[in-house]
C-alpha cells in the first residue's frame, strides 16, 4: 500500500466517521486539541496525522488504528453525542432526583421523629450530592467551563454543609481551606485551558 492510498483511506475514514457522529471539523479538531485547519487537511488528503493522533481518533471513535488505515474496513457506526437539549435536560433530571430522594427521607423523618430539629439540614446536603452527578454529566459532555462552575459549586455547597450542619464556629478557617482549595482548582483550569490554546497554536504554525 503506497502512500497515497494511506492519505485517502485516512482520509475517507476521518471523514465518514466525523459525520456518522455528527461532529463538525471545529468540534473534531477541539476534541483532539488541533485546529479545524488540521482536520480539513487530513480531510483533503493533503497530510495525514501523526501516530499519537491517529491512536486519539481511533479511540475517540471506538475503531482501531488499523480501520483508520484499510480501504474496506468494517466501521461499527459510533454512538451520537447527545442533541444539546438532552444534554441540559439529563444532568437537571438527575439533580431533580437527587433533591426527590432528600425530600421523601425529609418527609418520613417529620413523621417518625418529628422532635429531630436538624431535619431540614437535608435538603442542604442534597446540594453537593446533586452536583456530583451533574459534574459526572459535565465532564461526559460539555468542556472545561462548564466543569469549572460544577466543581465551584461544589465545593463550596460541601462548605456550606459543614458549617451549618457541625455548627463550626470557626467558619473563617473553614472558608479559607476551601479558598485555598478554590485558587488550585482555578490554576489547574487555567493550565489546562492555556495547554489547549498552546497546541491549536503550534497547529497553526505549522500549516
Amino acid at each position: 500500500m503506497n502512500e497515497e492510498r494511506i492519505k485517502n483511506n485516512i482520509a475517507n475514514n476521518i471523514t465518514k466517521l466525523r459525520k456518522e457522529k455528527g461532529l463538525t471539523q471545529a468540534e473534531l479538531a477541539d476534541a483532539l486539541s488541533y485546529s479545524d485547519k488540521s482536520v480539513s487537511k487530513w480531510e483533503r488528503g493533503d497530510g495525514i496525522p501523526d501516530v499519537l493522533v491517529l491512536y486519539k481518533i481511533a479511540e475517540l471513535f471506538g475503531v482501531s488504528v488499523s480501520n483508520l488505515l484499510s480501504e474496506k474496513a468494517e466501521i461499527k457506526k459510533p454512538a451520537r453525542l447527545p442533541h444539546l437539549s438532552s444534554r441540559i435536560i439529563i444532568p437537571l433530571l438527575s439533580m431533580g432526583l437527587v433533591f426527590l430522594v432528600f425530600s421523601v427521607v425529609y418527609f418520613f423523618l417529620r413523621v417518625f421523629l418529628p422532635d429531630f430539629d436538624k431535619a431540614w439540614l437535608l435538603f442542604i446536603l442534597a446540594l453537593p450530592v446533586a452536583c456530583i452527578p451533574l459534574l459526572v454529566f459535565t465532564c461526559l459532555w460539555w468542556d472545561l467551563p462548564q466543569r469549572f462552575f460544577c466543581v465551584t459549586a461544589l465545593t463550596w455547597s460541601i462548605v456550606l454543609f459543614v458549617c451549618l450542619a457541625f455548627e463550626v464556629y470557626g467558619i473563617t478557617n473553614v472558608v479559607i481551606i476551601a479558598g485555598i482549595f478554590q485558587v488550585l482548582v482555578i490554576l489547574w483550569f487555567i493550565l489546562r485551558f492555556r495547554s489547549k490554546r498552546r497546541k491549536k497554536k503550534q497547529e497553526n504554525t505549522q500549516q
